[in-house]
């Protein structure tokens, strides 16, 4: 790996992060310096951060010795976790003796290799280390036992204390023997982690770092999103790096939620136009959730805790579902709607906060922040469990983007099923109209299609959600409100409209709802989501410069 390559001046937005992590491993020479785990989202730059930390150590100091490591899920066997930990380990503290970066590519060498290495270059005190390690190599516990404690043993031999730096350390609780993985394996590293003069900087998915006991006690260091000056810089940067010209949309900006690795993947993925332009840079956000790295990279995450197809359309289903919920679920809440035992809703949520979908809340669980996030998780659940195509996704999301190029107006609420809970949504389209000064006789009419929309959703999800959620855009030309709902209404494939049980209709006196719709709105679209029905409303509108009338739309 090229860490001579990274340059601070070229880390955008993370120097006072890198300054504050030299401080800290510094407090090994008094023996203060404590063990810490880096936390933040996927793609946040906890790995580039103790990248960036290991090469100013390296090659800009000589008071601590710097040992970077990343955890390979291939070889998590303790004999060749034991192995590949010791010899590069070996190689890159003989390396920081001499500045040596060629040692850097030894890693792959044989025990004997090393041997030989480490007798040329006269270092005694890994002679011994190795020595002891080739002896007890019958017991692959005790070899991993001297392996782990290599850096601190040569603290004792040198005096030079030594900062290990673990990426990606939640596969650790992998390790097993005879492939039968052993998570008390991983709490050899406990007695490591303690010595003040070895300390442990890790970073990996924290979710899972926090159910490991040997991580979850060390103290945390966030690792925030970047600022929006450090977020121009980066863009302007990789534009440079592809000789492009283009300014990302602010509102793009915003969505990326100054995620490098986000900004990175849009930004490269434009640049495959000369000089892109606004359309460009969201065409290439589109592409990216659909079938880019971003898309693949969650949905590798999401196979490796869900690797059956039926149960990963179920998570992605309950995922979908907490994302468009303004409210926390529970898992007796998730069990009830999605008609499954307890225990294994409680299995599938635990497995999505883990994999990085939903945090947990005091029992509960909500949407990451995270919009990209969000857009995936969309994507994912429209082709994997209502066969959308890939150009009926590409409609969905330039039109659910949309609104916000056009800075639209937009609200969303969530009615329970109580009486009278339709009006909430009209009284709100009357205010919506005032204020953006709509024709009242446009919203007066929306108003009745909008109420028996409700009616019709709240009577088909009883006793499923039990809830309506409602969203609202004002465009310039017209409203557009959409009602859903958990019932599962059957869509008729040729007409696009619900399934009506015409003997159920005459009985009950209902199914003139539609009809009625229909008379006061200008188009109307129902869909079969990944967890229950909508029906779209939209209606025209023109803005009026009289006078409001008085509202009449509301009758009996």
């Amino acid at each position: 790996m090229p860490f001579n390559a990274l340059q601070d001046k070229d880390f955008f937005g993370r120097l006072q992060e890198l300054d504050n992590l030299t401080k800290r491993v510094f407090q090994a020479e008094r023996g203060q310096a404590q063990s810490a785990v880096l936390s933040g989202q996927r793609g946040i730059g906890k790995t580039e951060l103790l990248k960036h930390l290991f090469g100013r150590l390296f090659w800009k100091q000589d008071q601590v010795a710097p040992f970077w490591y990343s955890v390979n899920p291939a070889l998590l066997s303790v004999a060749d976790f034991s192995k590949t930990y010791l010899v590069r380990f070996m190689c890159q503290r003989l390396a920081f003796t001499k500045k040596d970066q060629s040692l850097f590519y030894y890693d792959g060498i044989s025990i004997d290799g090393l041997s030989t290495l480490v007798e040329e270059r006269e270092a005694f005190w890994a002679k011994e280390i190795l020595d002891q390690y080739i002896q007890c190599s019958g017991d692959p516990v005790d070899a991993l036992r001297i392996a782990l404690a290599a850096p601190h043993r040569s603290m004792l031999s040198t005096g030079i204390p030594v900062a290990v730096l673990i990426d990606d350390f939640h596969w650790i609780k992998g390790l097993h023997l005879g492939g039968v993985s052993d998570h008390r394996l991983a709490s050899l590293f406990q007695e490591p982690m303690a010595h003040g003069k070895t300390p442990h900087m890790i970073s990996g998915n924290m979710a899972e770092l926090q159910e490991m006991p040997v991580a979850s006690g060390l103290e945390r260091i966030q690792v925030h999103p970047l600022g929006p000056e450090a977020t121009s810089s980066m863009v302007l940067s990789l534009l440079n790096a592809h000789e492009a010209e283009g300014i990302v949309p602010p509102l793009l900006i915003r969505q990326l939620g100054g995620n490098p690795y986000y900004i990175g993947c849009i930004v490269t993925r434009a640049c495959e136009k000369n000089n892109p332009d606004e359309k460009d840079f969201w065409n290439a956000y589109i592409q990216e959730i659909l079938e880019g790295t971003l898309a693949h990279s969650w949905s590798k995450v999401l196979k490796r805790f869900f690797p059956d197809l039926g149960q990963r359309r179920i998570a992605l289903a309950i995922t979908s579902k907490i994302y468009h919920t303004s409210e926390a679920l529970s898992c007796q809440r998730i069990a009830k709607i999605f008609t499954l035992t307890d225990s294994k809703a409680n299995d599938i949520m635990q497995a999505l906060y883990l994999a990085g979908f939903i945090r947990g809340e005091f029992g509960t669980f909500r949407a990451m922040d995270d919009r990209v996030l969000r857009d995936i998780v969309d994507s994912l659940s429209m082709r994997e469990i209502l066969a959308k195509t890939t150009h009926d996704l590409e409609e969905h999301f330039h039109e659910t983007l949309a609104p916000q190029k056009e800075k639209a107006v937009r609200f969303d609420m969530t009615l329970p099923d109580s009486k009278d809970a339709e009006l909430i949504v009209a009284q709100s389209l009357e205010q919506i109209g005032k204020n953006l000064n709509i024709n009242q006789e446009a919203i007066g009419q929306l108003q009745i299609a909008v109420i028996e929309a409700c009616i019709n959703a709240i009577e088909h999800g009883r006793g499923m959600d039990d809830k309506v959620y409602i969203s609202i855009a004002a465009r310039e030309d017209h409203l557009e409100v959409s009602v859903e709902s958990a019932g599962q209404e059957f869509i008729v494939q040729e007409t696009g409209e619900p399934y009506r049980d015409q003997e159920a209709a005459k009985t009950t006196g209902r199914g003139w709802g539609i009809k009625l719709i229909k008379r006061f709105v200008d188009h109307v679209k129902f869909e079969k989501t990944t967890y229950g029905t909508k029906i779209v409303l939209i209606k025209k509108i023109e803005k009026s410069a009289s006078i409001h009338q008085e509202d009449t739309a509301i009758r009996d």
